[in-house]
């Protein structure tokens, strides 16, 4: 599951996905995530809590969050734009949730019906599929407790640098480069990855970097060497290692897997 490379203008996107992991990341989608099977650690803001089977996040524009699976688990998520459902446009555009999680016991049992439905039509007729999540929406919201959005400086920033890496992440990047792109002191770029995204600069770069390799050693047939070189690695060794190190096996080991 790579949600980094998505479509973000896409007007209306669902499906399933197993054992998703991805850094802190944002977009001016609403994103609606259901727990299948398994447990998945979610973390929105700096909220964070370890969804079971039933869990729901309802993450609202603009609000960073990532995942983290440390076992076996199987999602839903739903992406869309906040002017797909227009009776909720400006909940979505000027509230932000308290807490965004749901556990099971407080779901009302037709939630669980429509993400069933919305994956069984989704392919076949995508009306049927949208209609279920307005109804799942109205079951929601009531729910959650909303408070105005704040925006800040360095949300607008934080967004702005992952924007900039989704564009550039292939090339050859450092802090000197963005800070000097983006007009804003490198020291201070780096304090917003620290504190906002958790991590170093360069640790979220390979993290991108590795998630889009490992995207086209499933899904194409492309050569390994002209994979390291697309996803923006100094060379061959530098990835094997990273990719070594992240997923637990060789790149080579990895496209064994491929379905």
């Amino acid at each position: 599951m790579h949600p980094f490379y998505q479509t973000k203008h896409e007007r209306f996107s669902c499906f399933s996905t197993e054992n998703i992991s991805f850094p802190a990341h944002l977009h001016r989608s609403v994103e609606l995530l259901f727990v299948i099977e398994g447990a998945l650690e979610v973390t929105v803001q700096d909220q964070t809590m370890i969804l079971n089977s039933g869990g729901i996040a309802l993450i609202f524009p603009d609000m960073l969050h990532s995942y983290q699976t440390d076992a076996a688990n199987k999602v839903f998520l739903c992406i869309f734009n906040p002017e797909y459902v227009g009776d909720y446009y400006n909940l979505f555009r000027g509230q932000q949730p308290q807490v965004p999680f749901l556990n099971s016991e407080h779901l009302h049992p037709d939630v669980s019906l429509g993400i069933s439905r919305m994956l069984e039509f989704n392919q076949t007729t995508p009306a049927i599929s949208e209609a279920w999540l307005h109804l799942i929406l109205t079951y929601l919201l009531p729910n959650v407790k909303l408070s105005p959005l704040k925006r800040t400086d360095n949300t607008e920033l934080t967004h702005m640098l992952i924007h900039y890496i989704s564009q550039h992440f292939q090339e050859a990047l450092t802090l000197e480069r963005i800070a000097g792109d983006l007009h804003f002191n490198k020291y201070y770029i780096s304090r917003i990855f620290a504190k906002k995204l958790h991590c170093g600069f360069y640790d979220y770069l390979n993290r991108i970097r590795l998630d889009y390799a490992a995207h086209l050693i499933l899904k194409s047939d492309q050569k390994l060497t002209g994979i390291w070189q697309e996803s923006g690695f100094e060379s061959q060794r530098t990835f094997n290692r990273a990719f070594q190190k992240e997923y637990g096996m060789t790149p080579t080991e990895y496209r064994k897997i491929k379905p």
